[in-house]
């Protein structure tokens, strides 16, 4: 098994723990080691039943293990992934979902049980799809994506780097939404959307 750390041990971190446990139930692929965090006060405590083992001097000299970053914003992802450096990020992906053949996912995704991923699809590094998603063929989203529980994304989209989708919110097929745009929850993009916007309603306005 390969030794993985968590950094973050908040709750999404915990969620992150109970995938790993579930993908070590189909294949023991995870030594489990603990978590790292910012938090001084976390270090020494036990999370999920792993120690927090520190900072991230804890990863920074001879650590040939696997990270895996457990924050749901984008902007927090990519400048912890940055704060890390050139170490090794694990791809998780939940046993229960369901992944077409021809796909590609970026190292340090994570991908939540009933997602659901059709045929030609690209998704970057660092992207989290919660529970429940839906992505269409032929489909591509840049890095450090997050979306929420139930979004629905129709083929043939194109999502930037950063982007934010809320809880159920949908993109019908065919749009195109600029990088590091936040659409709001329940939300439905039936239009491009320019990047660095928050877009909210039905159909998603920029405001």
């Amino acid at each position: 098994m390969k030794d993985l750390v968590i950094y973050g041990c908040g709750s999404l971190g915990r969620v992150v723990e109970q995938i790993v446990f579930d993908v070590n139930q189909e294949k023991k692929e995870w030594n489990l080691l603990g978590f790292i965090d910012d938090d001084l006060g976390t270090h020494g405590t036990q999370v999920a039943g792993y120690p927090v083992l520190g900072g991230l001097k804890v990863v920074e000299h001879k650590f040939n293990g696997s990270i895996v970053v457990g924050f749901a914003s984008p902007i927090q992802r990519m400048t912890a992934v940055l704060a890390l450096g050139n170490v090794n990020f694990a791809t998780l992906i939940h046993p229960n979902a369901w992944i077409s053949r021809r796909i590609e996912i970026g190292c340090g995704s994570i991908i939540y049980p009933g997602v659901h991923i059709d045929v030609d699809v690209r998704i970057g590094k660092h992207n989290l799809f919660n529970k429940l998603c839906t992505i269409g063929h032929d489909s591509c989203f840049g890095d450090f994506v997050t979306a929420a529980p139930g979004v629905n994304f129709g083929g043939n989209i194109i999502v930037g780097d950063g982007c934010d989708f809320g809880i159920n919110s949908s993109t019908i097929q065919g749009v195109t939404v600029g990088e590091w745009t936040i659409v709001g929850a329940g939300s439905v993009v039936i239009r491009n959307l320019p990047a660095r916007c928050k877009a909210f309603g039905v159909p998603a306005t920029p405001r």
